[in-house]
């Protein structure tokens, strides 16, 4: 069996590093990868899979700067030509990235089925991911959630549940992998003058560092920190917002801020590893700092990773918060309590590729839409008069899982005496059947 592969990110690469090794050690499948050029620092690339221990790609597109609209239009022409060429028999992307994307548009297009790995996340607020990731779902044949909450925002939203497969994410596979090497590697403790415990900031995202405002108040907070070691990694575009502002020489003048290049994937779980708290708008780091147990602040409005807020390891502080916000919350970190899932064992990758194998084999993968049959699941909304809901006709019962229940007035209650509305579901009877 052929499987193509789609990457275009750092992150992407890190998270699907583990997954790249399964595929290509498996016996049943020839492993086609493919590098998009989405995000290309040479340098950072080139370290990143010598660090990863990661073949050269099979395939790399040709982009250059461009637009995200001319990166898509580019990607998916490119696309088009290695799936011609490669002729695979299923796809896997990752997230919802404009990689992820073209690649999904692209394969669907050639009635080549699709597995969607990291599907379901909702942010409810980033509108252009939620957009791309539903998208990708769209053009998807396979599901492979990465948490429980994800894999329920499928199935309330009427996928198959035939198709969703919730078998543990990929991202853990890597770090367990490359947990014990980076035990090994130096600390940045070793950096540090005293023993005042380290504070790990790593910002790069547009409301963070793209303004003066915004990445000022960032460095006044990292300035603020006297009772710690803060360690700030400068990914290009920061280091570059940072001159530009003339913030640099603030930080640099400060003897307990130590500024570091981006770290090769090692030495960045060291670092977690070693950190009090670490402060971030990336979206990987959150999961990876709950498994290691270290407490993770991120600048951002929403996060896909609701586990680890539940958890408490993450809390979600918003874009560029007040610097007293920000030095009150690094203050009040405090550890959450410990992520039990059976499924992070570091066999993800495994469970994932020998399910598309499976059904390969049993000539089961189809290209057909993987919406429920509205016969037998549904998104129900009861009304007093009986029930209705989306794709399904009427029906005078459900049988299902209940939501949420509403009042006369729209308001949420808990006594079913009061309940108005009743949001549920779960199979449906034929009204025959009654």
């Amino acid at each position: 069996m052929r499987i193509a592969v789609f990457i275009g990110t750092r992150a992407e690469l890190i998270g699907m590093a583990s997954f790249l090794k399964e595929v290509d050690k498996n016996p049943d499948t020839e492993l086609v990868f493919t590098h998009t050029g989405q995000h290309f620092d040479r340098e950072m690339y080139e370290n990143l899979l010598k660090d990863l221990g990661l073949r050269d790609p099979d395939y790399g597109l040709s982009l250059g700067n461009m637009s995200y609209n001319k990166q898509i239009s580019g990607m998916i022409n490119q696309i088009d030509d290695i799936l011609d060429k490669a002729r695979p028999d299923f796809v896997f992307v990752q997230g919802n990235v404009i990689s992820s994307f073209s690649a999904a548009i692209a394969s669907s297009m050639n009635f080549i089925p699709v597995g969607h790995i990291e599907s379901g996340y909702r942010s409810l607020r980033d509108l252009h991911s939620d957009v791309r990731r539903k998208v990708i779902e769209m053009c998807s044949t396979m599901f492979f959630p990465v948490c429980n909450t994800a894999y329920l925002n499928l199935l309330e939203e009427c996928y198959d549940p035939d198709c969703v497969h919730y078998l543990g994410d990929p991202l853990v596979d890597a770090l367990l992998d490359y947990k014990p090497t980076a035990q090994k590697a130096d600390s940045i403790k070793a950096f540090c003058e005293d023993e005042r415990p380290i504070v790990s900031v790593a910002v790069r995202l547009p409301w963070n560092i793209g303004s003066p405002e915004a990445l000022g108040r960032i460095t006044k907070a990292a300035t603020s920190l006297d009772e710690y070691n803060v360690v700030m990694l400068l990914h290009p575009n920061t280091r570059r917002h940072l001159v530009k502002f003339g913030l640099m020489e603030k930080l640099q003048s400060c003897e307990n801020i130590r500024l570091i290049d981006p770290l090769a994937y090692t030495g960045f779980i060291k670092l977690m590893m070693d950190s009090h708290v670490l402060v971030t708008d990336s979206g990987g780091p959150q999961k990876e700092s709950a498994i290691l147990e270290t407490p993770c602040i991120t600048l951002s409005d929403s996060t896909y990773y609701i586990e680890t807020v539940e958890n408490g390891w993450n809390r979600v502080l918003g874009n560029s918060p007040h610097p007293d916000v920000l030095t009150e919350a690094v203050r009040a970190t405090a550890p959450g309590k410990k992520i039990s899932d059976p499924l992070n064992d570091g066999k993800s990758s495994q469970r994932i590729i020998s399910k598309v194998v499976q059904l390969f084999e049993e000539r089961r993968l189809t290209i057909s839409p993987q919406v429920s049959k509205t016969s037998f699941y549904a998104h129900l909304t009861a009304f007093s008069e009986g029930f209705m809901g989306m794709r399904t006709r009427a029906t005078p019962h459900a049988d299902g899982t209940v939501q949420a229940m509403f009042d006369q007035t729209g308001e949420i209650t808990f006594d079913p005496t009061q309940a108005q509305i009743v949001r549920t579901f779960g199979p449906v009877r034929n009204p025959k059947e009654i």
